[in-house]
């Protein structure tokens, strides 16, 4: 804005259209105007506009409010399970994995093992696999269960 554009020559864009001023030039234009000389965008040379510096940053503050606003970040939840897992534990597992993926989040089940569990990925696979069917009914998508080092993990998707 102003002063602090840095260029010799710049692109000024108007109403009558566009021209390439001295910076010098330009900045007396908009002075005269009781205006402020605003740089839209960085090219060569760059293109500026005579605006009113105090509206223009309303406008920019204003749409930067309204996409944070628009955007809507996902939550995931992630649930942790090992091998050795009692049914009834399994069963409490389930229950929070449907009011997760009722109230709209994702969620990751893990199945982490231990020692010399992970000989028996296997049954890891199953585990999630009976997992993924009791709780099918809420998913629309599902990824493949993956094993990052200890942890065998699935993402399901409401």
């Amino acid at each position: 804005m102003n002063e602090a554009i840095q260029s010799k020559e710049v692109r000024l864009v108007s109403e009558s259209g566009q021209q390439v001023l001295p910076t010098v030039q330009a900045l007396q234009m908009a002075i005269e105007m009781g205006l402020d000389l605003i740089q839209i965008s960085e090219s060569d040379p760059p293109v500026c506009k005579i605006l009113d510096g105090g509206k223009y940053k309303f406008e920019i503050q204003k749409k930067e409010k309204q996409s944070k606003q628009n955007q809507r970040t996902i939550e995931t939840k992630e649930i942790r399970m090992t091998i050795t897992i009692d049914e009834n534990d399994f069963q409490t597992k389930i229950k929070s994995a449907i009011a997760f993926l009722t109230k709209g989040f994702h969620v990751k089940v893990s199945v982490r093992f231990r020692g010399r569990e992970i000989t028996h990925s296997k049954l890891g696979e199953e585990l999630l696999d009976n997992f993924c069917e009791e709780v099918s009914h809420l998913v629309n998508s599902r990824s493949n269960p993956t094993l990052q080092g200890r942890m065998l993990s699935i993402l399901l998707k409401p």
